[in-house]
């Protein structure tokens, strides 16, 4: 239990980030258009003040990474971090994104998250 709790504010601060960065790309789409194609249009992305926010939540998963590294086996640690971030990523674009969950995601989440408790226990 303290590995997961050790990861999971880096998979939390990895998930905001990925949500969050999809969810303005696509609100911004329109007005976005307007600066054209190319490095402006990704200039106008890069200063919204969510995407900014997705980013440092990304440093700062980086920080709380480095933490939970020095603690734990990467063996143990890296497994949990990418089984729990895939899964918190899909069920949040999901709810927040609106994007469909099929049964086969759900089965893969499942299957993904049943190896990480393998994988911790050995």
């Amino acid at each position: 239990m303290r590995i997961f709790l050790s990861v999971l504010p880096t998979v939390l601060l990895v998930a905001y980030s990925q949500i969050i960065v999809k969810w303005r790309v696509v609100s911004l789409q329109v007005a976005a258009d307007r600066y054209g194609s190319g490095i402006h249009k990704y200039i106008f992305y890069l200063f919204d003040p969510f995407v900014i926010s997705a980013y440092v939540a990304g440093l700062v998963g980086s920080f709380a990474w480095l933490f939970a590294i020095s603690k734990l086996p990467l063996a143990l640690a890296f497994p949990i971090y990418q089984g729990l971030t895939f899964a918190v990523v899909v069920m949040a674009s999901t709810l927040v994104l609106g994007e469909p969950m099929s049964s086969s995601k759900i089965i893969g989440i499942c299957m993904i998250l049943g190896g990480v408790i393998v994988g911790a226990r050995g």
